[in-house]
């Protein structure tokens, strides 16, 4: 049962493993833009990260269970992929070098999240 699941979920893992990587990576390694190119480029980052989080985590759980509630499904992959941006941000506030809690980097975690349960409400309700 474990290994099942853990087959399941690997690039979920995976990509969670990616996205804490990045996200606790010493900001001082971390390339220097202009302002205005490191606002969008940023935000863009985390919604991507945990838009994809998000995605991973719903594609994983139906192939688990195909008979589970869509909504339910969608809804807890959500509530897991902004869970764990939240958690993320509270440890670049208080493990990860040079890093710092940012509630526009929740928003955008969030955000990324969101727009994954749209896409992810369509591409299971087209079937």
């Amino acid at each position: 049962m474990v290994f099942q699941h853990l087959k399941i979920y690997k690039y979920a893992y995976l990509w969670a493993i990616l996205a804490t990587f990045l996200c606790g990576t010493n900001g001082n390694n971390i390339p220097q833009f202009s302002f205005t190119n490191l606002i969008g480029i940023d935000k863009l980052a985390h919604m991507l990260l945990f838009g994809t989080e998000t995605f991973l985590i719903a594609i994983a759980t139906k192939k688990l269970d195909d008979d589970k509630n869509s909504f339910k499904l969608i809804f807890s992959a959500f509530l897991i992929g902004t869970g764990f941006g939240i958690i993320i941000e509270i440890l670049q506030a208080t493990v990860f070098a040079n890093r710092s809690f940012d509630y526009l980097d929740m928003l955008a975690n969030t955000i990324g999240c969101a727009l994954a349960w749209l896409i992810l409400t369509w591409k299971f309700n087209k079937k």
